[in-house]
């Protein structure tokens, strides 16, 4: 496969692919600067999903729509100067690099409601439909850090008080309002370096697993509606910006002998989590029983705190546009597992009715119950995994 096709430059930041090549690319390598960091999230996607699940061919026009949306919020940050550094199920993040400048995050914020406001009502089967935003701004020290391994696909994390101040304000956000975070006194801009792992500089087909930049290179479909288990599970932040990138490498390393593979690194209004699946974009069998038994060997490895699980059919395809795109998944079960992993204590791992049912025999969990969640007010059959029955190997 050829290093820098241009088919898989769209999958990185802007930020990334002026630095393709370099030598301060390496997994491990972190930037620091003061930037401004502009958090949105984009509300209506889960029912969108699910509106479009009952056609025969609902996941091309959902992948239509979600592109067409996308495609219209890249253009317009980068129409401000800004960086998409990125998308993550409904949520967009976007960054300005040594630049502090609140006016030009809140021209762009503004910008993006306009121009959301402004697209066309969706025709779906529940009638007509319309997305709304919700953003945050931050401005402060950030850490841009290359976390991960090229064979499972190095992630560009952002963290740091800016990013967390942004998201934070997006919490505090109204559907169609832009909250600026509080302001601390002006910080001289300033930049800092630390080297990555010794080896090769990476290239654009590092920042995606390798199965997937296959089926791209193949123009393999890239938008289906497929039974999935998704995973999110909260994990520490470590004090130290690069122990980011050997946690990241652990998890993926565990993920991929378990027969999943780490989608996404969340830092954000949900905290701090990893999004793993297991069936997608590459069904093993028994995904339930190889997600369980992850999970249980990243909690007692000490990589995670807590874990939701689920089960259920999904939307796994590209969103973005020309230029920006990321691969994701969407649908009701990731809200689900993303609210399971909220409701968890520490320590705890908790898995839907069907996931339950799907790991019988291999691990042991307490009774159901029912357990009401954003979107289930009757409530979901929800149990504890309390550990194996017979310790099933990857």
């Amino acid at each position: 496969m050829p290093t820098d096709p241009a088919y898989l430059r769209p999958y990185m930041s802007s930020w990334l692919s002026t630095r393709i090549g370099s030598a301060e690319l390496r997994p491990g390598a972190v930037f620091s600067c003061q930037a401004t960091v502009l958090y949105a999230d984009l509300r209506g996607f889960t029912r969108l999903t699910a509106l479009f699940t009952t056609l025969p061919d609902g996941a091309r026009h959902l992948h239509t729509a979600l592109n067409h949306c996308y495609a219209v919020l890249v253009e317009t940050v980068a129409n401000h100067g800004g960086d998409v550094s990125a998308i993550a199920g409904d949520a967009l993040t976007a960054w300005w690099p040594n630049r502090s400048d609140v006016s030009v995050a809140r021209q762009c914020a503004a910008a993006l409601l306009a121009a959301v406001d402004a697209l066309p009502p969706l025709d779906t089967p529940a009638g007509p439909f319309r997305f709304y935003l919700r953003i945050g701004v931050g401005v402060g020290t950030i850490h841009a850090i290359l976390a991960g391994l090229p064979d499972y696909g190095v992630h560009l994390t952002l963290l740091g008080p800016a990013l967390l101040a942004a998201a934070a304000a997006e919490r505090a956000a109204g559907v169609g309002q832009v909250v600026v975070a509080d302001e601390s006194a002006p910080v001289a801009e300033q930049t800092h370096f630390q080297a990555g792992e010794p080896g090769p500089p990476l290239q654009n087909d590092d920042f995606l697993p390798r199965a997937l930049a296959e089926r791209l290179r193949r123009q393999a479909p890239i938008a289906e509606y497929r039974t999935c288990v998704p995973v999110f599970a909260g994990f520490t932040l470590p004090a130290q910006p690069r122990d980011l990138h050997l946690l990241v490498s652990q998890v993926q390393a565990a993920a991929q002998r378990w027969g999943g593979w780490l989608n996404e690194i969340e830092v954000g209004n949900k905290g701090a989590v990893l999004v793993l699946l297991f069936g997608g974009p590459l069904a093993r069998g028994a995904d339930a029983v190889r997600a369980v038994g992850c999970c249980l060997e990243l909690r007692e490895s000490g990589l995670i705190t807590r874990a939701g699980i689920t089960q259920g059919l999904l939307y796994l395809g590209t969103v973005g546009g020309a230029e920006r795109r990321v691969y994701t998944a969407q649908g009701d079960e990731m809200n689900l597992a993303a609210h399971l992993m909220q409701r968890a204590a520490e320590g705890e791992i908790l898995v839907s009715g069907r996931v339950r049912h799907e790991v019988q025999g291999h691990y042991r969990t307490s009774e159901p119950i029912l357990l009401a969640t954003k979107g289930h007010c009757e409530g979901v059959p929800v149990a504890r995994v309390l550990g194996a029955a017979a310790f099933p190997t990857p």
